[in-house]
């Protein structure tokens, strides 16, 4: 067994982009305070019963603050925000932050002072993304037509780490060249952007079968996009009844006839024409409304085809991927990206469904609520790739599947 191998971290990573980035407060559409769960630490709890500001600033804390005692993840999600009403109770009615008006930034909870932004500290570097669940983040994306490049600066001193891989995770460290190659397939525009998921995959299969001749999978690798036999994404009815089945299914529990057709997933099964079967899960999926959706998505969209591979490009560098601690969640990793862009895919397509808008602000609403929904649930990633392997669907065609919608 090799040995752990140590490596200095003294450099960041991060897209181009990301330093273009900046809240749109009260122009944005979409906010990150309405719509969903902005849970906090204990350390951040308590800070915000501690504030004290005006009459008005005191009722909003005072009233919309609660804490979690059990659940997913109690032990750092140890309050929370009441947005029974749908918006953070500190979310002023000019679309501004009570709080940070009154107290400034750095009196929010880490949160709210991060989000969009992530990092971790990878093979190399240290790593800097931004979320799409951002609109800011879709349309710094939206204006990349050349695709997404990567800057690098020297970190400060007390920044910089020693990063120690296990032993008996030979590819770790390797991650960088890895990772690079992935990227630059996914934006290797000879090819449509499924195909080139497809063939990252066909390389990534290597890998995680045991490859471990660096130098000879990186070759053959780099020769895929020319290969004179590159693989069709099927197209037949069957096909596309699956990914849609897939992606109705991560859309969100279908429970009942009766099932409520509001919100954005009540839109789409009802443009859609899906019907619940009584008493079941089982959905009617008629293909022709799709079908039209998707004709209308690729007509109104062809000019912007690189927004899509931004997307993925960026969420491949914000994921991590793919993970190369073993065979199986390198594999693992890659189904799952998978998915993601099938649902992605999805929604995209579902903007322009029958009564839709149709246009670049319901594209980015869905995605919004795809990536909230999905890239910031793990367990919810978790559950849909794990059932794609519970069911042997975890193959290449059945990736090509999920590609092909």
């Amino acid at each position: 067994m090799a040995d752990s191998v140590s490596i200095k971290i003294n450099k960041d990573l991060r897209p181009a982009y990301y330093d273009d980035f900046h809240c749109l407060a009260a122009d944005c559409r979409f906010s990150c305070c309405k719509a969903w769960r902005i849970a906090f630490d204990k350390k951040d709890y308590l800070s915000l019963k501690r504030q004290k500001g005006t009459e008005d600033l005191n009722n909003r804390l005072e009233h919309g603050l609660k804490r979690i005692r059990k659940g997913y993840m109690a032990e750092t999600h140890y309050g929370e925000f009441d947005m029974s009403s749908g918006d953070c109770p500190l979310l002023r009615e000019d679309g501004l932050c009570a709080l940070q008006i009154e107290k400034d930034h750095a009196a929010l909870p880490q949160v709210c002072r991060v989000f969009p932004r992530a990092r971790s500290y990878l093979p190399e570097y240290l790593e800097r993304s931004l979320s799409p669940a951002c609109e800011g983040v879709l349309e710094l994306l939206w204006n990349l037509p050349d695709g997404v490049e990567f800057r690098s600066d020297p970190l400060p001193k007390k920044e910089q780490k020693i990063l120690t891989v296990p032993e008996g995770r030979p590819l770790v460290p390797f991650f960088q060249t890895i990772r690079e190659w992935c990227i630059d397939m996914l934006q290797d525009r000879r090819l449509p952007l499924p195909q080139r998921i497809l063939l990252t995959g066909f390389a990534l299969r290597e890998l995680a079968e045991g490859e471990m001749d660096l130098a000879a999978w990186l070759a053959r690798a780099r020769a895929l996009p020319e290969a004179k036999e590159i693989p069709d994404l099927p197209r037949e009815e069957s096909a596309l009844a699956m990914f849609l089945s897939s992606n109705l299914h991560a859309l969100g529990p279908l429970e009942t006839a009766s099932v409520d057709y509001t919100g954005i997933q009540g839109e789409i099964l009802r443009a859609l024409g899906v019907t619940i079967q009584a008493g079941t899960t089982r959905a009617a999926i008629p293909l022709t409304p799709y079908r039209a959706a998707r004709q209308r998505y690729e007509e109104k969209f062809k000019d912007r085809e690189y927004f899509m591979e931004n997307l993925m490009v960026s969420l491949f560098f914000q994921l991590s991927l793919p993970n190369l601690n073993s065979g199986e969640e390198l594999w693992k990793s890659y189904v799952n990206f998978c998915n993601l862009y099938a649902f992605y895919r999805f929604m995209a397509v579902a903007s322009c469904r029958e009564g839709g808008a149709g246009d670049k602000a319901e594209l980015f609403r869905l995605i919004v609520f795809a990536s909230r929904g999905m890239i910031h649930n793990g367990a919810r990633q978790t559950d849909l790739r794990d059932e794609l392997f519970q069911n042997d669907s975890a193959t290449l065609a059945h990736m090509a599947i999920l590609l092909g919608g």
